[in-house]
């Protein structure tokens, strides 16, 4: 009772201490905070009460990269079982203020078990067989457009980007300068215009149809995305496949809305089950977030940059080696009251709204997903898409992290293709044939 009096005494309670995200992994429990404007340091003090009638009463200092939007805090003496409780309170520091939140209660349930009774119909699957893929089903992306990141690979739908091969669809990265049609000269003095090279292009945006090389250097690598046709509302998804390896390469396995009921992203939603590093290291003061690590996220706000990604993201790390070596099977489930991704059967994400749905777990003001349902804006239908992505300018690839290298490009510079491209003789060596792409074994899509 002594320790539940000193976690309810508050300096200060303000609506300016976001709320926190809890998680068990088998790493421990891990805590994560929006951040705040200003704020220089955040701390957990938590009570965890076992079932068992056992409590522990622990505290921790969080820690943020410049570049990252949450402060974390992780405890990896903590073990919990089913229904285990935390009862916990956050502190800030904003300059020489101190906050403090109210006294929160956090229950721990973990990934339910799946069974076929949970799903009605198989919706779409493809274990590609064939010799190409079913137009029917899949579109190709044809554009340099790079997803807003301003990433170095142009999507193409060539054989050498994107190909069926033993049962498995590879989506592999290749130099543009691979192609008999282009060389060293062309990327900076040619132009790439998708239209006349492959007969469309999927967007135009950020000049995604056409460029010419005289007005900044043209994509220096050849990579393929793929998007299903099908579609779910609710469901789950199956993905087996093996990630690639190689400095700066970027694959992906996510979801986008099919029509965009509330609006431009990310008011419509987006679901990242898998996104990685290829680099063998990519280390901060957290440890290496290279190929021993994949994430999840949902992306969603009311604009681009009112974007509530850091309450939805999560990530598992292995203690050695890495996801690239073997082939793993990523799984979304999607249902009116959550959405959970795994992988191989362990937890990556978990997000379960509250009652006032998005609106609330995000304290967004207004009302940008009127008259639906708590999970909007995952109420629509999403379409599966699979990528390979290389480099970009975003901040995926953190300028002040240690990666073994220097980084050939710093995140802010006007040419960062040609940056890139200048330290060629660094990466590309770690690009060894198929090993650099991304293996897809099967897809599954499942009604609920």
């Amino acid at each position: 009772m002594l320790l539940l009096l000193l976690l309810a005494a508050a300096i200060s309670v303000v609506a300016a201490v976001p709320e926190a995200v809890l998680r068990q992994d088998d790493r421990g429990l891990e805590f994560s905070l929006p951040h705040v404007p200003g704020t220089r340091k955040v701390h957990f003090d938590y009570v965890v009460e076992l079932r068992k009638g056992e409590s522990k009463h622990r505290t921790g200092t969080a820690s943020r990269q410049e570049n990252e939007s949450s402060w974390r805090w992780r405890d990896e003496k903590v073990k919990l079982n089913n229904g285990d409780k935390v009862l916990y309170k956050v502190s800030l520091w904003i300059g020489k203020d101190k906050y403090e939140g109210s006294l929160q209660s956090w229950k721990y349930e973990p990934l339910p078990t799946l069974g076929p009774r949970r799903t009605r119909a198989v919706v779409f699957r493809d274990d590609f067989n064939g010799a190409n893929l079913d137009r029917n089903h899949w579109k190709y992306e044809v554009s340099m457009f790079g997803g807003m990141n301003w990433e170095f690979q142009v999507y193409t739908p060539e054989h050498a980007n994107v190909f069926l091969q033993g049962g498995h669809l590879f989506l592999k990265p290749t130099l543009t300068i691979n192609d008999p049609r282009f060389n060293e000269n062309f990327l900076t003095t040619g132009t790439m215009d998708m239209t006349a090279l492959w007969g469309v292009c999927t967007n135009s945006g950020n000049y995604g149809c056409t460029r010419e090389g005289r007005n900044g250097m043209l994509p220096p690598i050849m990579s393929g995305k793929v998007t299903t046709i099908p579609t779910i509302r609710f469901g789950q998804v199956e993905v087996r496949a093996r990630i690639p390896v190689g400095d700066w390469i970027w694959p992906a396995i996510w979801m986008m809305p099919r029509d965009s009921v509330y609006g431009t992203w990310p008011r419509s939603g987006e679901i990242d089950i898998m996104e990685s590093r290829g680099n063998l290291n990519a280390r901060d003061g957290g440890g290496n977030h290279g190929v021993n690590e994949v994430s999840s996220t949902l992306h969603w706000g009311t604009a681009w940059d009112h974007n509530n990604y850091g309450l939805t993201h999560g990530e598992v790390r292995k203690s050695s080696g890495g996801f690239q070596g073997d082939f793993h099977t990523w799984k979304l489930d999607w249902t009116h009251d959550h959405i959970v991704t795994s992988v191989d059967g362990q937890e990556v994400l978990r997000v379960t709204p509250p009652g006032g749905g998005f609106t609330e777990l995000g304290h967004v003001s207004g009302s940008p997903w009127p008259g639906n349902s708590k999970m909007a804006p995952f109420d629509q239908d999403f379409f599966l898409i699979l990528n390979v992505a290389v480099g970009g300018t975003n901040g995926y690839f953190p300028d002040g992290w240690n990666y073994g290298v220097a980084k050939p490009w710093p995140n802010n510079s006007p040419h960062a293709n040609a940056d890139f491209w200048s330290k060629r003789n660094q990466w590309e060596s770690t690009w060894h044939g198929n090993n650099a792409a991304m293996e897809i074994d099967y897809i599954e899509l499942r009604s609920l």
